[in-house]
């Protein structure tokens, strides 16, 4: 389905919620035939990374994975990019690694990412130190490369 504009995320994430098997994956709106045309492709690259991640998400838009989109592209080198990267945080409990995530999301801010997650800040450190000790490397080292490794995570999961 197409529509022209950009659709009320919260109203359409309400109207799934009666449609179980209804999955939406949107692109960017674009200006012209060109700007509906990449609209179109960037949400098919969307519900293609989707499926390919096995992820249940049910409302997805190309702004958001974007990056994850590019990554996964080959998914065997992006498996192999996770594991390298993030070594044995990425079996670790979920809170642990949403923590990392979050917290580099937020600039490594540890006061907004505790914030944001809802937990003190100390706690959100001792799972930061927590993390650091499953990472292969510290998370100092190689910010960008766990930031990206996770993001393709988070994907991955459950809603």
């Amino acid at each position: 389905m197409w529509v022209h504009g950009r659709p009320d995320t919260d109203r359409v994430r309400a109207a799934l919620a009666g449609l179980p098997a209804v999955r939406v994956a949107l692109g960017p709106a674009g200006p012209g035939v060109d700007g509906f045309r990449r609209g179109h492709l960037d949400a098919l690259a969307t519900q293609r990374m989707l499926a390919g991640l096995s992820s249940a998400r049910r409302l997805t838009s190309y702004d958001e994975v974007e990056l994850v989109a590019l990554l996964t592209r080959d998914p065997e080198h992006a498996d192999r990019f996770v594991t390298r990267v993030l070594g044995d945080l990425a079996a670790a409990p979920a809170e642990t690694t949403e923590a990392v995530r979050v917290f580099l999301a937020e600039r490594c801010n540890a006061s907004r990412a505790a914030e944001r997650l809802f937990v003190h800040r100390n706690t959100l450190l001792r799972r930061l130190a927590r993390a650091d000790r499953l990472l292969p490397l510290p998370l100092a080292s190689r910010p960008l490369d766990v930031a990206a490794a996770l993001e393709v995570l988070h994907w991955r999961e459950r809603d």
